[in-house]
C-alpha cells in the first residue's frame, strides 16, 4: 500500500511542521496511510489551512480517534475522551470562553498534583499555550497539564459549555403568550444534542405535548408543554423534512439538516398519526461523529482475532445480529473502515446511509431499487466487498448469497436474538442449509448497554440472586451501581459499552447446519470451539465495574445458559 517512508517525504519544509512530519512518518510506517493519501492531505492543507490530523480525518483516511491515540503517543501525553469524561463544571470558570474558543482549549479537572487538565487539539503552539499558562496563573493555577481530544469532540464541548444556548424554559417564561416555533424547536433541538440524544421524541396527549429524549439507548424526559402548542411545531417541523403539511392521516418520512451550534447536524423524521395528533420522532445524525476503530471498543483479545479472522476471509457472509439501536451500524462501519484500502473497492446498499464514509461507494435504497435489485447492480460494479444494510426477505438473502458464492465478501445485518439463531432465521426466509454450511464465514450478535459513570458510581456487595446469576464463587466480589453527578447530568451513566459475541464457521459447523443439526449441537459445538456467548461479555462487564446487573438485565437474559 505503501513504498519507503522517505520516498513520501519530499514536500518543501513548510508544508510540514516537525510534529506533523512526525505524524505523517508515523502513519507511513504503520501503513495506515498511503503516500498518494499523503499528497492530497498536503494539498488539502495547503488550500485550505488547519492542521495535517485535521486534513486526515476530514478527508476520511485516518479516524480522528485513531490519529489522536498516535499523537498522544508521538506527544507523550494523555488522551482525555470527551464523550465519556465530561467537564468538571467547577473548574469551567478559570478559562475565560473566547481563551478557549480561541486556542481551542477546554479545562477537563483539576488532578491530585494540582495541575489543571486542559484537553487541547494543537500542542506545539507555543504562543497559545503561554497565553493560557498566563491567563491561569492570573487565576490562582499555577500549573496545568495538556491531555489530546479528538477536535470534533473537543469543538462539540467547548461550544456545549461555553456556547449561549437557547433556553426552552426561558423562552416559556419570556412573555404570557406562546414562543415562536422556530427558536422553541431551536432550543429543544439544542437540549438534545447537548445530551447526545439519539433521537427527540414529540408525543402529543390530550392536554400536554411531551417531549422525551433516546440517550444512551434509553427514554428520558426532557420538557413538557400545552397541547395547544403542537399543531404549529408540527407544521412547522414537516415543512423542514419535506413532509406534505396538508397530510395528517398517514405516514410519512423525510429529512432536513440544521446548524446546532458549530456542527450541521442531519436529522432524520418520522410522522404517524395518532388519537391525539400526529407523533413525530427526530433521529439525529451526526456526520461529523468518527468512525471508532474496531481496537478502540474495548472488546476481549478473543472476539478481536475472531473478527479479524472474518475479515480475513476472501470471500463469504459476515451477518451482524442484533435489535434495532444495538450499534450494528457502527459495528459494520467499523469493520468497512479497517478493510477499505485503495487496492479494495468497497460497496454499500443502505436504508437510508446514515454516515457518508470517505472512498466508499454508498447507495440508498429507493421504491424503484429495493436490496435485492441494488445487489444485482452492485455486482456489475467489481466490488470486493459489498454491506447490504439488511436482509430483510428471501430475495435480498438469494442475492447475498449469490454474491458470495461469486468470490464477493458480504457484510449485512439480520434481525435476530443471538449469533446462533442467525441459522434458523436464515432457514425460515428460504436459504438452504447447503447454501448456509458453505457461504457463512460468520455471525455476530450484540447488544448495547450504558456505562457507569467512573466520577460517581458505587461499590456494593452482591445479593444472593445476583451470585447464582453471575456465577461468583467470591464472596467479597464487588458490585457497582449507579448514583448522579455534575458529569452524567445526574442519570449515573456516561456512555455505552458493546456486548459482542462471534461465531466463526468451521468445517464442522458447516456440516452440522447442511444436516440440519439442533440449536442445542450447533451451541455444543461453537462452545466447544471457545465460543463466548452475550451473557458471558455482560458477566465480564458487571464484574469489572463498567456497568450493572440491572443494565445488562435490560439487554441480556442471565439466566439463560
Amino acid at each position: 500500500m505503501s513504498m519507503a517512508p522517505a520516498a513520501h517525504l519530499q514536500d518543501p519544509p513548510m508544508v510540514m511542521r516537525k510534529a506533523e512530519r512526525e505524524l505523517a512518518e508515523a502513519l507511513l510506517q504503520q501503513r495506515r496511510l498511503s503516500s498518494s493519501q499523503l499528497a492530497i492531505a498536503l494539498a488539502e492543507k495547503r488550500l485550505r489551512g488547519g492542521s495535517l490530523h485535521a486534513q486526515l480525518a476530514e478527508l476520511g483516511f485516518v479516524s480522528e480517534l485513531e490519529l489522536r491515540a498516535l499523537r498522544a503517543q508521538l506527544h507523550q501525553l494523555p488522551e482525555v475522551d470527551l464523550v465519556t469524561r465530561r467537564p468538571d463544571p467547577t473548574v469551567l470558570p478559570l478559562l475565560a470562553a473566547p481563551l478557549a474558543r480561541k486556542h481551542g482549549v477546554l479545562p477537563v479537572e483539576m488532578t491530585a498534583q494540582g495541575e489543571l487538565l486542559l484537553a487541547v487539539d494543537e500542542t506545539d503552539d507555543l504562543v497559545a499555550l503561554d497565553q493560557i499558562g498566563a491567563h491561569l496563573r492570573a487565576k490562582g493555577v499555577p500549573r496545568m497539564r495538556l491531555a489530546l481530544a479528538a477536535p470534533g469532540e473537543l469543538v462539540r464541548e467547548i461550544d456545549r459549555v461555553y456556547g449561549e444556548r437557547p433556553n426552552v424554559d426561558a423562552l416559556l417564561a419570556a412573555s404570557g403568550k406562546e414562543p415562536p416555533v422556530d427558536k422553541l424547536i431551536e432550543a429543544i433541538v439544542h437540549n438534545a444534542y447537548d445530551s447526545l440524544a439519539s433521537d427527540i421524541h414529540f408525543e402529543p396527549d390530550e392536554h400536554l405535548l411531551r417531549v422525551r429524549n433516546r440517550v444512551d439507548g434509553v427514554l428520558l424526559q426532557a420538557h413538557l408543554l400545552h397541547a395547544s402548542m403542537w399543531p404549529a411545531l408540527a407544521v412547522k417541523l414537516k415543512v423542514m423534512a419535506g413532509m406534505n403539511i396538508a397530510e395528517s392521516r398517514a405516514a410519512q418520512d423525510g429529512r432536513f439538516s440544521m446548524q446546532v451550534g458549530a456542527s450541521r447536524i442531519d436529522f432524520r423524521a418520522a410522522c404517524l398519526p395518532t388519537a391525539h395528533g400526529e407523533n413525530i420522532v427526530l433521529r439525529l445524525l451526526d456526520r461529523r461523529r468518527s468512525i471508532v476503530p474496531l481496537e478502540r471498543l474495548q472488546l476481549t483479545q478473543t472476539i478481536m482475532d475472531r473478527l479479524h479472522s472474518l475479515m480475513n476471509r476472501p470471500e463469504g457472509i459476515v451477518l451482524v445480529t442484533g435489535p434495532t439501536g444495538s450499534g450494528k451500524t457502527t459495528t459494520l462501519y467499523s469493520m468497512l473502515a479497517e478493510i477499505s484500502t485503495e487496492a479494495v473497492n468497497v460497496m454499500t446498499l443502505e436504508d437510508p446511509i446514515e454516515y457518508p464514509l470517505p472512498l466508499i461507494r454508498q447507495t440508498q435504497v429507493t421504491e424503484k431499487i429495493g436490496f435485492a435489485e441494488g445487489v444485482r447492480a452492485l455486482m456489475r460494479q467489481d466490488p470486493d466487498v459489498i454491506l447490504v444494510g439488511e436482509i430483510r426477505d428471501s430475495e435480498t438473502a438469494e442475492m447475498a448469497f449469490r454474491a458470495a458464492m461469486t468470490g464477493h465478501q458480504v457484510f449485512a445485518t439480520l434481525h435476530t436474538n443471538s449469533a446462533l439463531g442467525a441459522v434458523q432465521r436464515l432457514r425460515d426466509i428460504g436459504v438452504s442449509a447447503e447454501i448456509l454450511a458453505g457461504n457463512m464465514i460468520g455471525v455476530i450478535g450484540q447488544r448495547l448497554a450504558r456505562r457507569l459513570c467512573p466520577h460517581c458510581k458505587t461499590h456494593r456487595p452482591p445479593t444472593a440472586q445476583e451470585k447464582i446469576l453471575l456465577e461468583l464463587t467470591e464472596d467479597d466480589h464487588p458490585l457497582y451501581q449507579a448514583v448522579g453527578c455534575a458529569h452524567c447530568s445526574q442519570r449515573g451513566f456516561l456512555g455505552r459499552v458493546l456486548l459482542m459475541e462471534v461465531l466463526c464457521f468451521d468445517e464442522t459447523l458447516d456440516h452440522l447446519v447442511a444436516k440440519h443439526a439442533s440449536h442445542i449441537e450447533l451451541a455444543r459445538h461453537a462452545r466447544a470451539e471457545g465460543f463466548t456467548s452475550l451473557r458471558d461479555d455482560a458477566i465480564r462487564y458487571v464484574l469489572a465495574g463498567h456497568t450493572t446487573v440491572e443494565e445488562v438485565s435490560r439487554v441480556v437474559n442471565l439466566a439463560a445458559h
